[in-house]
């Protein structure tokens, strides 16, 4: 009788087992069609497309970074040659513009007949022009050396002197080091020192 028993609850077990197992591969098999999104579709190839879309989309990605790099660098190399065509233009200007200015002024101190009042302007602005140039060297060459590739200083006939410098961006320790180079060089009044970077 007991024996009997236990073979009933081995055999109910057994039969609860089944009723188990077939409810977790119908909802198994459910959920695989909706992963796959077809009737007859099969886990393992929903899995398998899916990856493939992914190495599909992982390698347009990479090739959107990619052109997304090169586009930068090749805007980074456009606007490093406007700023070296800037520096390489402004330094020729300021050049031609000095050298005509001394001209000009040298054929008044030459004139016969311009007064000695005009003479004497005209020297002593021609030597205010020298020196400006001279401090102008100055500061480019000490900025250079402070690590900015190019500079140019202009000294203004007011006073005022205007720094531009290649550099990507200027910080206040960047604008603290040209201002102690300028006032020590030029004499020049904080207000009247405006610096500028170009990139």
């Amino acid at each position: 009788m007991m024996v009997f028993k236990r073979k009933q609850i081995v055999v109910l077990s057994l039969v609860l087992m089944i009723i188990f197992a077939g409810y977790l591969q119908y909802s198994y098999k459910k959920s695989s069609m909706s992963v796959s999104g077809k009737d007859n579709g099969r886990l393992g190839d929903a899995v398998y497309v899916d990856s493939e879309k992914d190495a599909s989309a992982a390698g347009l990605n990479e090739k959107k970074e990619n052109k997304n790099i090169k586009d930068k660098n090749t805007k980074a190399a456009a606007a490093s040659k406007q700023a070296n065509d800037f520096f390489a233009q402004a330094k020729l200007d300021k050049e031609i513009t000095r050298s005509k200015a001394i001209d000009d002024l040298k054929s008044i101190s030459n004139d016969p007949n311009a007064s000695k009042e005009a003479k004497a302007k005209a020297y002593d602005h021609r030597m205010k022009i020298v020196q400006n140039n001279d401090r102008e060297m100055r500061i480019e060459t000490l900025l250079r050396d402070k690590g900015f590739s190019e500079v140019v200083a202009l000294f203004g006939d007011d006073g005022s002197v205007d720094i531009v410098v290649k550099a990507p961006s200027l910080n206040s320790a960047d604008a603290a080091k040209i201002a102690d180079i300028v006032t020590r060089h030029a004499n020049v009044d904080m207000t009247k020192l405006h610096i500028k970077n170009i990139y």
